[in-house]
């Protein structure tokens, strides 16, 4: 909840509290961390941010799962991305894991983009490409089991 500032004309303001929606209201968080986010641009790596990211499963959608990441202090989306099955995840030094993804918190919408996350150290690095792993193979199951249903199947009895 955040308090919105209202005056009363007399120079003294009221706050009122507004509820705040993130998206993440139906999901289940089974990853979190500290990171900070690097993008592979025209041959060198950026930093995009340093925050929390997050690996969330959709408790009404199946088994979908994205990764989020949001800046520390002022929370601005800088990772929303959707696991799927081809996803790799590549070792970078120690601390870092490197992936392709498209990236819908970016200007530049549309496209692949590779990102780097490093950590703090090689455990949590281990325990997020876990998370990942095993995520986007229930993700290519929840999607699997979708298409053979009698509805959308192509050879449906009619």
């Amino acid at each position: 909840m955040f308090t919105v500032p209202k005056g009363n004309g007399n120079g003294v303001m009221s706050l009122q509290e507004v509820a705040v929606e993130t998206g993440e209201e139906n999901e289940m968080v089974v990853f979190n961390s500290d990171s900070v986010l690097f993008e592979f641009i025209g041959g060198s790596w950026k930093e995009r941010g340093k925050g929390e990211v997050k690996v969330n499963i959709s408790q009404t959608e199946g088994e979908k799962a994205r990764i989020l990441m949001r800046t520390r202090g002022n929370y601005r989306l800088v990772l929303n991305a959707s696991l799927y099955p081809g996803m790799k995840l590549a070792n970078m030094d120690k601390k870092g894991v490197t992936f392709v993804c498209a990236n819908s918190a970016s200007e530049a919408k549309g496209g692949l983009s590779t990102f780097a996350l490093k950590f703090k150290d090689a455990s949590i690095m281990e325990e997020f490409r876990e998370t990942v792993t095993a995520h986007k193979v229930k993700t290519a199951g929840a999607a699997a089991d979708a298409l053979k249903t009698p509805e959308n199947s192509p050879n449906r009895p009619d």
